[in-house]
């Protein structure tokens, strides 16, 4: 079973807008390379999705310090649902208007689409069912985000590249997209329930982290 956090606003070493940034901008960058090469590309996808998953990492142990108790794993499955949503939809929709040229917005139509979803659960959770969580919209949009840029990161290593038609053939058809699933949630959510205890910090956390998005990888 999870446990809670203390119910305070997480602190930490390392400013959680800096790895904001690293985790947009390397998850980003990690897809636009994945098809530059056959065996360079691939890996820079994944390092790309690592630095997203470290993102939701922190993003997971912001929300989850004001004492989600089970919801941790919770909040982390659904978020990655949402990301997976995002994440095609973001991509499909450049297809689905042909509009030829703009392929390179897909990943990051990818990451608004999910992280508007996101902040709309957070809003029905907020207001419909009472969790009173200030950072609610702002973690569950992060985590989205994160997750889309993940899934999307790992995905486009498979494929090798980021378009509709590659993931389809290369990822969802065969049903890798399950596993990415599967394995991205637990890379995010798993590190602060590992670390949860008055030992806890951002940095420890952090660490875990990378583990798991590295053993993901």
């Amino acid at each position: 079973m999870s446990a809670g956090g203390s119910g305070a606003p997480a602190e930490g070493a390392v400013d959680a807008n800096v790895i904001l940034a690293v985790g947009i901008i390397g998850g980003l960058l990690g897809i636009y390379l994945s098809g530059i090469n056959p065996i360079i590309g691939p890996v820079l996808s994944c390092l790309g999705a690592v630095c997203a998953i470290l993102w939701g990492v922190i993003a997971i142990r912001s929300v989850a310090s004001y004492g989600l108790g089970t919801g941790v794993p919770s909040i982390g499955y659904m978020s990655l649902g949402i990301g997976v949503i995002g994440a095609l939809a973001g991509v499909g929709i450049i297809a689905a208007f042909n509009l030829s040229g703009l392929e390179i917005a897909g990943p990051i139509l990818a990451l608004i689409f999910a992280m508007l979803i996101g902040l709309l659960v957070a809003i029905v959770a907020k207001k419909i069912v009472g969790m009173k969580i200030p950072v609610m919209e702002r973690c569950t949009a992060e985590i989205a985000g994160a997750a889309a840029l993940a899934v999307l990161g790992f995905s486009s290593a498979v494929a090798g590249g980021y378009s509709i038609d590659l993931l389809l053939s290369a990822v969802v058809a065969p049903g890798y997209i399950a596993i990415f699933y599967i394995l991205c949630t637990m890379a995010i959510q798993h590190p602060f329930n590992a670390c949860l205890g008055p030992n806890e910090d951002q940095v420890r956390t952090l660490k875990c982290g990378a583990s798991t998005a590295f053993l993901t990888m």
